[in-house]
Protein backbone atom coordinates (compact mmCIF):
# COMPACT_ATOMS: atom_id res chain seq x y z
CA UNK A 1 0.00 0.00 0.00
CA UNK A 2 1.34 3.30 -0.42
CA UNK A 3 1.43 5.44 2.51
CA UNK A 4 -1.66 8.45 3.13
CA UNK A 5 -1.95 11.13 5.30
CA UNK A 6 -4.38 9.44 7.62
CA UNK A 7 -2.78 6.13 7.80
CA UNK A 8 0.31 8.26 9.11
CA UNK A 9 -1.29 10.69 11.21
CA UNK A 10 -3.13 7.37 13.08
CA UNK A 11 -0.27 5.71 13.52
CA UNK A 12 3.11 7.82 13.72
CA UNK A 13 3.30 9.46 17.57
CA UNK A 14 5.93 11.39 18.97
CA UNK A 15 7.22 10.04 22.10
CA UNK A 16 7.74 12.99 24.92
CA UNK A 17 9.62 10.56 27.12
CA UNK A 18 12.52 9.89 24.55
CA UNK A 19 15.57 11.67 24.30
CA UNK A 20 15.65 10.14 21.02
CA UNK A 21 15.54 13.09 18.30
CA UNK A 22 12.38 13.68 16.16
CA UNK A 23 14.37 12.63 12.44
CA UNK A 24 15.73 9.39 14.70
CA UNK A 25 12.16 8.83 15.78
CA UNK A 26 10.86 9.11 12.40
CA UNK A 27 13.30 7.00 10.65
CA UNK A 28 13.26 4.22 13.12
CA UNK A 29 8.80 4.38 12.60
CA UNK A 30 9.49 4.25 8.92
CA UNK A 31 11.92 1.70 9.49
CA UNK A 32 9.76 -0.86 11.44
CA UNK A 33 6.55 0.10 8.09
CA UNK A 34 9.31 -0.98 5.78
CA UNK A 35 10.87 -3.92 7.78
CA UNK A 36 7.68 -5.51 9.06
CA UNK A 37 6.02 -6.06 5.09
CA UNK A 38 3.42 -3.22 5.71
CA UNK A 39 5.06 -1.26 3.47
CA UNK A 40 6.51 -3.41 0.10
CA UNK A 41 9.01 -2.90 -2.63
CA UNK A 42 7.68 -0.31 -5.05
CA UNK A 43 5.21 1.36 -2.34
CA UNK A 44 5.58 6.15 -2.92
CA UNK A 45 6.07 7.24 0.70
CA UNK A 46 4.25 9.99 1.82
CA UNK A 47 5.50 13.30 0.79
CA UNK A 48 8.12 15.38 2.66
CA UNK A 49 5.48 18.31 2.50
CA UNK A 50 3.03 16.26 4.02
CA UNK A 51 5.43 15.05 7.07
CA UNK A 52 6.32 18.59 7.25
CA UNK A 53 2.16 19.80 7.37
CA UNK A 54 1.00 17.13 9.56
CA UNK A 55 4.03 17.13 12.36
CA UNK A 56 4.77 20.67 11.82
CA UNK A 57 8.70 20.52 11.63
CA UNK A 58 11.29 21.64 9.45
CA UNK A 59 12.03 19.97 5.98
CA UNK A 60 15.42 19.40 7.16
CA UNK A 61 14.42 17.11 10.11
CA UNK A 62 12.26 15.11 7.33
CA UNK A 63 15.21 15.07 4.84
CA UNK A 64 17.70 13.73 7.84
CA UNK A 65 14.94 11.11 8.58
CA UNK A 66 14.69 10.00 4.45
CA UNK A 67 18.28 10.28 4.43
CA UNK A 68 18.89 7.17 6.66
CA UNK A 69 16.34 5.30 5.13
CA UNK A 70 18.34 6.19 2.01
CA UNK A 71 21.78 5.18 3.61
CA UNK A 72 20.22 1.61 4.42
CA UNK A 73 18.99 0.75 1.43
CA UNK A 74 15.32 0.89 2.25
CA UNK A 75 14.12 3.56 -0.01
CA UNK A 76 14.83 5.46 -3.29
CA UNK A 77 14.07 8.66 -4.20
CA UNK A 78 13.25 9.76 -7.80
CA UNK A 79 13.40 13.25 -8.79
CA UNK A 80 9.76 15.02 -9.36
CA UNK A 81 7.86 11.58 -8.42
CA UNK A 82 8.75 11.26 -4.64
CA UNK A 83 10.19 8.75 -2.61
CA UNK A 84 9.68 4.49 -2.78
CA UNK A 85 10.23 1.42 -1.16
CA UNK A 86 13.72 -0.14 -2.26
CA UNK A 87 13.75 -3.76 -3.68
CA UNK A 88 15.47 -5.83 -0.66
CA UNK A 89 19.41 -6.25 -1.70
CA UNK A 90 20.93 -9.57 -1.64
CA UNK A 91 23.84 -9.29 1.30
CA UNK A 92 27.00 -11.22 0.51
CA UNK A 93 29.47 -11.44 2.99
CA UNK A 94 33.26 -11.41 1.58
CA UNK A 95 34.86 -13.45 3.91
CA UNK A 96 34.29 -16.33 3.29
CA UNK A 97 34.20 -18.72 0.03
CA UNK A 98 31.66 -17.64 -1.93
CA UNK A 99 28.52 -20.25 -3.03
CA UNK A 100 25.51 -18.29 -4.37
CA UNK A 101 22.83 -20.73 -3.82
CA UNK A 102 23.80 -21.28 -0.22
CA UNK A 103 23.98 -17.07 -0.44
CA UNK A 104 20.77 -16.47 -1.64
CA UNK A 105 18.46 -19.54 0.13
CA UNK A 106 20.32 -17.90 3.62
CA UNK A 107 18.92 -14.18 2.21
CA UNK A 108 15.26 -16.01 1.50
CA UNK A 109 14.94 -16.42 -1.90
CA UNK A 110 14.79 -19.09 -4.90
CA UNK A 111 18.34 -19.69 -6.28
CA UNK A 112 17.93 -20.29 -9.89
CA UNK A 113 20.37 -20.42 -13.28
CA UNK A 114 19.92 -19.63 -17.23
CA UNK A 115 22.34 -21.48 -18.40
CA UNK A 116 23.63 -19.51 -21.40
CA UNK A 117 27.02 -21.83 -22.02
CA UNK A 118 28.04 -25.46 -21.02
CA UNK A 119 30.73 -26.79 -23.04
CA UNK A 120 34.74 -27.86 -23.31
CA UNK A 121 36.85 -25.45 -25.28
CA UNK A 122 40.31 -25.40 -26.42
CA UNK A 123 42.04 -23.35 -24.22
CA UNK A 124 43.45 -19.60 -26.31
CA UNK A 125 45.97 -17.02 -24.77
CA UNK A 126 44.13 -15.67 -22.04
CA UNK A 127 42.38 -18.61 -20.75
CA UNK A 128 45.73 -20.34 -20.56
CA UNK A 129 47.31 -17.04 -18.71
CA UNK A 130 44.26 -16.86 -16.34
CA UNK A 131 44.12 -20.57 -15.87
CA UNK A 132 47.91 -20.86 -15.24
CA UNK A 133 47.34 -24.00 -17.98
CA UNK A 134 50.74 -25.19 -19.41
CA UNK A 135 50.14 -25.04 -22.87
CA UNK A 136 47.18 -23.22 -25.22
CA UNK A 137 45.17 -25.44 -26.51
CA UNK A 138 44.49 -27.38 -23.21
CA UNK A 139 40.70 -28.26 -22.86
CA UNK A 140 38.62 -25.91 -20.00
CA UNK A 141 35.26 -26.24 -18.92
CA UNK A 142 33.28 -23.21 -19.76
CA UNK A 143 30.06 -22.44 -17.71
CA UNK A 144 28.28 -19.40 -18.98
CA UNK A 145 25.26 -18.60 -16.26
CA UNK A 146 22.65 -15.85 -15.45
CA UNK A 147 21.97 -16.20 -11.56
CA UNK A 148 18.45 -15.52 -10.36
CA UNK A 149 16.71 -14.65 -7.50
CA UNK A 150 12.71 -15.78 -6.95
CA UNK A 151 13.45 -15.39 -11.08
CA UNK A 152 15.05 -11.68 -11.33
CA UNK A 153 18.58 -11.50 -12.83
CA UNK A 154 21.49 -10.65 -10.58
CA UNK A 155 24.58 -11.71 -12.12
CA UNK A 156 26.34 -12.82 -15.35
CA UNK A 157 28.53 -15.23 -14.64
CA UNK A 158 31.27 -17.22 -16.29
CA UNK A 159 33.48 -19.73 -15.23
CA UNK A 160 36.14 -21.66 -16.46
CA UNK A 161 37.45 -24.71 -15.03
CA UNK A 162 40.64 -27.11 -16.20
CA UNK A 163 38.77 -30.04 -18.00
CA UNK A 164 41.04 -32.45 -16.26
CA UNK A 165 39.79 -31.98 -13.13
CA UNK A 166 36.67 -32.30 -13.70
CA UNK A 167 36.34 -34.73 -17.13
CA UNK A 168 32.21 -35.07 -17.65
CA UNK A 169 31.14 -32.21 -15.84
CA UNK A 170 29.68 -30.69 -18.80
CA UNK A 171 26.84 -33.52 -18.67
CA UNK A 172 25.62 -31.91 -15.99
CA UNK A 173 22.13 -29.83 -15.44
CA UNK A 174 23.17 -26.83 -13.93
CA UNK A 175 19.96 -25.05 -14.32
CA UNK A 176 19.23 -26.65 -11.00
CA UNK A 177 23.24 -27.61 -9.79
CA UNK A 178 25.35 -25.82 -7.84
CA UNK A 179 28.70 -26.25 -9.51
CA UNK A 180 30.70 -26.05 -6.07
CA UNK A 181 28.52 -28.97 -4.67
CA UNK A 182 29.28 -30.77 -7.77
CA UNK A 183 33.12 -30.29 -7.90
CA UNK A 184 33.38 -31.37 -4.34
CA UNK A 185 30.36 -34.38 -3.90
CA UNK A 186 31.71 -35.85 -7.26
CA UNK A 187 35.09 -34.44 -8.44
CA UNK A 188 36.38 -34.78 -4.72
CA UNK A 189 37.09 -30.71 -5.55
CA UNK A 190 37.42 -28.56 -2.41
CA UNK A 191 38.49 -25.04 -2.62
CA UNK A 192 41.51 -24.17 -0.58
CA UNK A 193 41.53 -20.22 -1.15
CA UNK A 194 40.34 -17.66 -3.34
CA UNK A 195 41.17 -14.35 -4.55
CA UNK A 196 38.63 -11.66 -5.45
CA UNK A 197 38.45 -8.62 -7.29
CA UNK A 198 35.80 -6.16 -6.95
CA UNK A 199 35.51 -3.10 -9.07
CA UNK A 200 32.85 -0.27 -9.22
CA UNK A 201 31.62 -0.37 -13.30
CA UNK A 202 28.78 0.99 -15.07
CA UNK A 203 26.68 -1.48 -17.01
CA UNK A 204 26.96 -1.72 -20.51
CA UNK A 205 24.17 -1.56 -22.92
CA UNK A 206 24.00 -5.64 -23.62
CA UNK A 207 24.81 -6.51 -20.06
CA UNK A 208 22.07 -4.42 -18.82
CA UNK A 209 19.79 -5.88 -21.15
CA UNK A 210 20.49 -9.28 -20.02
CA UNK A 211 20.19 -8.07 -16.45
CA UNK A 212 16.99 -6.51 -16.99
CA UNK A 213 17.73 -3.26 -15.54
CA UNK A 214 18.31 -0.01 -16.86
CA UNK A 215 21.25 1.44 -19.09
CA UNK A 216 24.32 2.45 -17.31
CA UNK A 217 23.51 1.61 -14.06
CA UNK A 218 25.66 1.21 -11.49
CA UNK A 219 27.47 -2.41 -10.93
CA UNK A 220 30.45 -4.14 -10.16
CA UNK A 221 32.97 -6.39 -11.64
CA UNK A 222 34.17 -9.18 -9.80
CA UNK A 223 36.89 -12.05 -11.07
CA UNK A 224 37.52 -14.38 -8.80
CA UNK A 225 40.67 -16.90 -8.81
CA UNK A 226 40.20 -19.97 -6.64
CA UNK A 227 43.31 -22.50 -5.63
CA UNK A 228 43.51 -26.04 -4.59
CA UNK A 229 45.88 -26.93 -1.39
CA UNK A 230 48.27 -27.50 -3.88
CA UNK A 231 48.35 -24.06 -5.31
CA UNK A 232 46.97 -24.89 -8.79
CA UNK A 233 44.12 -22.70 -9.78
CA UNK A 234 41.36 -24.74 -9.97
CA UNK A 235 38.45 -21.91 -11.15
CA UNK A 236 38.49 -18.91 -12.86
CA UNK A 237 34.98 -16.86 -12.92
CA UNK A 238 34.75 -13.41 -13.95
CA UNK A 239 31.31 -11.98 -13.58
CA UNK A 240 29.24 -8.79 -13.61
CA UNK A 241 26.40 -7.34 -10.82
CA UNK A 242 23.62 -5.22 -10.58
CA UNK A 243 24.44 -2.34 -7.81
CA UNK A 244 21.15 -1.59 -7.08
CA UNK A 245 20.43 -5.54 -5.82
CA UNK A 246 23.64 -6.34 -4.33
CA UNK A 247 25.88 -5.22 -0.95
CA UNK A 248 29.32 -6.77 -0.15
CA UNK A 249 29.95 -7.40 3.81
CA UNK A 250 33.55 -7.23 4.90
CA UNK A 251 33.80 -8.45 8.54
CA UNK A 252 37.23 -6.71 10.22
CA UNK A 253 39.36 -7.65 12.94
CA UNK A 254 42.50 -6.22 14.68
CA UNK A 255 45.38 -8.16 13.62
CA UNK A 256 46.08 -8.77 17.15
CA UNK A 257 42.47 -10.46 17.79
CA UNK A 258 43.44 -14.17 18.72
CA UNK A 259 39.60 -15.08 19.01
CA UNK A 260 39.69 -18.77 16.97
CA UNK A 261 38.48 -18.55 13.59
CA UNK A 262 39.26 -14.63 12.87
CA UNK A 263 40.41 -13.61 9.99
CA UNK A 264 42.98 -10.79 9.52
CA UNK A 265 42.58 -8.26 6.52
CA UNK A 266 44.80 -5.56 4.53
CA UNK A 267 43.17 -3.38 2.66
CA UNK A 268 45.44 -1.88 -0.65
CA UNK A 269 44.16 0.88 -2.61
CA UNK A 270 45.21 -0.05 -6.57
CA UNK A 271 45.21 3.09 -8.50
CA UNK A 272 45.11 2.28 -12.44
Amino acid sequence: MDMDKEYFRSTFHLSPNTTAPIYTQLAEYLKYQIQSGLLKPGDKMLGENDIVEILDISRTTVRLALNRLVEAGLIVRYRGRGSFIAEPKLRRSINYLYNFTENIRLSGAIPSSEINRCEVVSADEEMKEKLKLATVGQKVFVLERLRLADGEPLIIENTFIPYYLCTGIEKTNFSKASLYNVLKTQYGINVSHAEETIEAIIINKKNASILKCKNRMAGYSIERTSYLDSGYICEYTSSVTRGDRCVFKLDLYNSNNTRSGSIDFERKLSIS
